[in-house]
Formats: C-alpha cells, structure tokens, sequence
C-alpha cells in the first residue's frame, strides 16, 4: 500500500470469522455500504490513527493490486489494480480483537453484482480521550518562591485506551472586576508534565501575591482530555511603602527629653500580616552661617512591633539625650511583613525640635544628600526582638 509496495510473502489467508461468534455475512456487508461516494481517502501505511469529529458505524478500506516486472529496473510505473473494499465495523465486540473480513469486489463502475475476492485481517484500537486529571492541588507553601506555584494531582482513572503522553498545565492571572472574557486579561502560563504515577508540576514566572486560575489536563493519542480547574495564591512578596513619617504631636508622649516619630502603615502588606518597623535617622547640623547639612551616616533605631490594628498610626519614641547636638534629623521607615520581606524605605522627612528650626521653611531640608537611601537592611529577615543598634530609641 502507499505510494511504494513493499515485499510480501505470500501465504494463505485467514478464514472469516464464522457467522454467531462475531462475523458478518453479506446481507450486513450491504448495509454498511455508504448511500454516496466517499468525498476524502485515507491511505494506511503500516499503523494509523484517526481522529472523528463523532463516533462512526464503519470503517471503509480499499484493497489495492500492484505489479512490477521482475526485469524492470525501475522506470516503468507500476501496475495497480483495484481489487475491491472491507468494510469493518467499529464495534467495542471487535476492539482490540484481530478478526478477518472479507474483500468485495462489485462489477466495473461498482454497479455489478458483488464479488468475495479475498480476506483481510486487522485490529484496531477504538480509543477517546482521557479523563479529567482528580485531586488538583497546590502543594504547602504555594512554592518554593514567590513567583512559582508547586502543583500536584492524581492521574486520571481511564486513559482512553491509549497511553498518556502527558499533561499540559494552564495559568491564568485573575482580573476582578474585569468586563472582558471570562474575567482574565494577560496571556497564560503554560508548563507541561510527563505521565507518573505521581504527577506533578512548578509553574515559575508568574507574579507574587496574585490570584490564578490553574487548569490541567491529560493528554494521550487521541487529544487532550477535559480539564480540571482550582484557584490558586502565589506567595507573599515584600509590603509597600509607609506613610510620610513625622513627628507627634501629642504631649502624652512628647516630653522635654523624648520626641515621638509617627507614621501611617503601608496599604499593602504584601500578602502577610506587617508585623514590624524598622526606623532610620539621620541628624541635620546647623553651620555659624545658618546653612543646614545632614550628617553621613545613619542611626538605626532598630525593630518596633506593629501595634494595634491593620491601620493604626504607628509610633517610635527617641531619647534626644541620646542624639547628638544638632538641630533636627531626617527619618525614614520600611516595613516588615510576616514572611520576613523588608519593603522599600520612605523618603527621608524632616523630624525637626529645635525651636530655631521649626521657623524656618520645610523646603530649607531638602539639602543635598537628604534623599539619600538608609543603609541596606539585608532581606529582612532579622530575628523579632533585636536589640536596638542606637541609644536613641527609648
């Protein structure tokens, strides 16, 4: 068969299944015939495989004759000849069963009487796709990063018929509130996983402390199987910044010798609970001429537990006496969250006590220098109840 014939040995074909133990005689064979001509061919090479839009009753196969010359050497076209067509019944009886059937043979324009000209044996293989995959689940701990979520799942409980070639993995990022297809706006994250007894997956690449919609399925010969979906939450990522840090202005807490630095918890913790602060001061001196410069280093105040609710105002108290003489300080603050992830540090905001200094303008701070970054933090990860790296904090 195909374009070039192979070399058969030629050997006595196999009878026909009897008629009452799964054969059909030729009244059946009529009916399979198609009532029109048949508008696509198919040509079986060795092995094939066939994918229907929907079940079929048969499965037509036509039977060619070719000859080639023993002394011809290859430029003469083969002679082929048309023999006639099985038609073998795709039924679960037959399936995964070698049975023979005849080959019929109608006259010239297949409109003569019908003909057994022979008989051809096959097994074929009625397969569909696999089922859905069963116990979809993210793995403790979402993933070994922010960014990747771990997933694991039980194969499905019928292949189809076919061995698995594996599985495809689908993540989508939830839009809330979005109008658009089925609420989800960027492209999905793919990822793929081989056949196991105990499947699994890490999706990577997606963003931290966001919703998805994961979906897998199972794949075998015949197509991907029907999906199975759960919602998943990447880890926490670092919390945003705080509000503008500045001084209080409450007597109960301001005294001659202590100033009280308030500040607003950030908006977003980043997907934990804030639990801490740390503070950063840096003091302003005031020259015989008047001009203000900030000093180059920093004074770390060390660790502040997160007190009250989620959005209470914070607050930091600092011994002046511990300070050195100057005339106010600029102070930043970041947050920490409870995974251990430090945010970003506020901008450097005047803290100013002295009396000279609160006449003056607020812009007369913004000396050169005074947006400078507090020294690095490390990945804040720090153990809860540092001490304190200054004498400043009370």
């Amino acid at each position: 068969a195909g374009d070039g014939a192979k070399r058969l040995r030629p050997r006595i074909p196999a009878p026909p299944v009897p008629e009452g133990q799964g054969g059909v005689d030729e009244a059946e064979l009529r009916e399979l015939l198609p009532s029109a001509n048949v508008s696509s061919v198919v040509r079986l090479e060795e092995r094939l495989a066939l994918r229907l839009s929907e079940p079929a009753p048969f499965v037509n196969i036509d039977v060619w004759e070719e000859r080639v010359g023993l002394l011809d050497l290859g430029s003469k076209v083969p002679n082929r000849k048309h023999l006639g067509q099985c038609y073998v019944p795709l039924e679960q009886r037959f399936n995964r069963r070698k049975c023979t059937w005849s080959i019929v043979h109608k006259g010239e324009g297949g409109h003569g009487p019908s003909t057994e000209v022979g008989f051809l044996t096959c097994k074929f293989v009625l397969a569909t796709t696999p089922a859905p995959i069963r116990h979809l689940r993210a793995k403790e701990g979402a993933g070994p990063r922010s960014s990747e979520l771990n997933l694991a799942w039980d194969p499905p409980v019928s292949d189809g018929g076919l061995p698995l070639r594996g599985y495809r993995i689908e993540a989508r990022e939830v839009q809330y509130g979005f109008q658009g297809s089925g609420g989800y706006l960027d492209e999905p994250r793919t990822a793929s996983a081989p056949p196991a007894a105990d499947p699994s997956a890490v999706l990577k690449n997606l963003i931290g402390n966001t919703a998805y919609t994961i979906r897998v399925w199972s794949v075998n010969e015949a197509g991907p199987g029907p999906s199975a979906e759960i919602l998943c939450h990447t880890g926490a990522v670092q919390p945003g910044v705080c509000g503008q840090p500045r001084a209080a202005d409450d007597e109960a807490v301001v005294g001659d010798s202590t100033l009280c630095v308030e500040w607003a918890p950030p908006l977003d913790n980043g997907g934990a609970d804030v639990v801490a602060y740390r503070v950063w001061l840096r003091p302003v001196f005031q020259d015989g001429l008047g001009n203000f410069f900030p000093s180059e280093g920093f004074i770390d105040l060390g660790l502040f537990q997160h007190q009250a609710g989620p959005r209470a105002t914070q607050r930091a108290p600092v011994r002046l006496d511990a300070l050195p003489a100057c005339s106010g300080c600029l102070c930043s603050v970041a947050a920490i969250n409870s995974r251990g992830l430090t945010g970003a540090s506020t901008r450097e905001a005047p803290v100013v006590w002295s009396s000279e200094a609160t006449r003056l303008p607020q812009d007369i701070w913004e000396v050169p220098g005074g947006d400078a970054a507090p020294p690095a933090s490390g990945d804040g990860s720090a153990a809860w109840g540092n001490s304190v790296d200054s004498d400043a904090a009370a």
